[in-house]
């Protein structure tokens, strides 16, 4: 986990709100990772993002291409996602693995980390539950080929526990933040 209270000064440390609100070390490793790739940018591009590079998240990290106007294509998707889906996600669009609701909600989503160039942060309900409940946090970062250009994908992490029995109160939809990358 990273420590802000003594951060080593050689290495980025999470904006306050972002460490603040995430509680999985992973995913605040994997948002240092991203800062480590900007280079000065306001977001990194695909081609400075290594899989083998973050070998410790390569179960659960996702790599999605931006089609305008509003697709959403996995370039890669590691063994814990594509398990959720039942299958090998590459090539697939968001159209391919989620039902017509879940689509637009998901599109929508998505869609403001593209037009806001931001980052977005979930924690409750990760995915859409079926016999079992998915409780976590998710992690969703922009990537731009051009310096401070238009969001051309994203990388995204998720963390989370499956929980057995039916869906309940306590089981809330996904708590949103919405971070601009300009601001971190």
């Amino acid at each position: 986990m990273i420590d802000t209270r003594n951060p080593d000064p050689n290495s980025f440390t999470p904006s306050r709100e972002l460490s603040d609100f995430l509680e999985s070390g992973q995913l605040l490793r994997l948002f240092e990772y991203w800062c480590s790739k900007r280079n000065g940018r306001l977001m990194p591009g695909r081609r400075d993002v290594d899989p083998l590079e973050i070998p410790w998240a390569l179960s659960k990290i996702f790599l999605i291409d931006f089609e305008p106007p509003d697709v959403f294509r996995y370039r890669l998707a590691g063994q814990e996602v594509s398990d959720v889906f039942g299958r090998n996600l590459k090539g697939c669009t968001l159209e391919d693995i989620l039902s017509p609701d879940a689509h637009v909600r998901v599109t929508e989503r998505w869609m403001n980390l593209v037009e806001t160039k931001s980052i977005i942060a979930m924690k409750g309900l990760v995915y859409l539950p079926a016999d079992r409940i998915p409780m976590g946090e998710r992690l969703l970062l922009p990537l731009a080929e051009e310096p401070d250009g238009p969001v051309t994908g994203l990388l995204g992490m998720t963390e989370c526990e499956w929980v057995n029995g039916p869906m309940t109160g306590e089981h809330k939809m996904s708590d949103i933040e919405i971070y601009p990358a300009s601001e971190v």
